[in-house]
């Protein structure tokens, strides 16, 4: 019950300042009689309320998007994964002679195929790029599932001999 009491008083608190401004245009003064600076008041009313709430929607936004920015750099950093691995498969398929993009390419070709792709990627692609990829054999492994290949084509027969032929040349370069 006190509560209820609280609540009333409370209300006709805020109440009186509003009814003291509205009163003499309730009255039924003249027209012309009563002018109520409602613009002002307004304007008068909104500059410290917008003082403290710009900084406050600010700081929600920014909040919001610190929230949002792990996901959104892992999303990205996903997208530039699988755009490197499509170029380097590109570029592997038209790197090695007999090979073409958008046919099935040979178990005999497959291996240079990888290894191509994945140096181009791996000479190109950002290192955190690299690095979410799984490194060269992630590169590598990524690529060769990307390629269309013939049914005879294994991890042993294709995949095996393009890690080697990556290892052969990053110690050639490393010499």
């Amino acid at each position: 019950m006190t509560q209820l009491f609280r609540a009333g008083l409370a209300l006709a608190g805020a109440a009186i300042p509003f009814v003291a401004l509205v009163s003499p245009a309730l009255a039924g003064a003249p027209a012309g009689g009563v002018a109520i600076p409602w613009g002002d008041w307004l304007v008068g009313l909104l500059q410290p309320v917008s003082a403290v709430l710009v900084p406050v929607a600010a700081a929600a936004v920014t909040a919001g998007i610190a929230r949002v920015a792990p996901w959104a750099a892992s999303l990205l950093t996903r997208e530039r994964v699988e755009a490197a691995i499509r170029a380097g498969a590109e570029y592997g398929q038209n790197a090695v002679a007999g090979a073409a993009r958008g046919r099935t390419v040979s178990v005999d070709l497959g291996s240079a195929v990888v290894a191509a792709g994945a140096r181009h990627v791996l000479a190109h692609a950002p290192a955190h790029v690299v690095r979410q990829a799984g490194g060269a054999e992630g590169v590598a492994a990524r690529i060769f599932r990307s390629l269309p290949l013939d049914p005879q084509a294994s991890v042993g027969n294709v995949l095996t001999p393009a890690l080697a032929k990556l290892r052969e040349g990053d110690a050639a370069h490393r010499a």
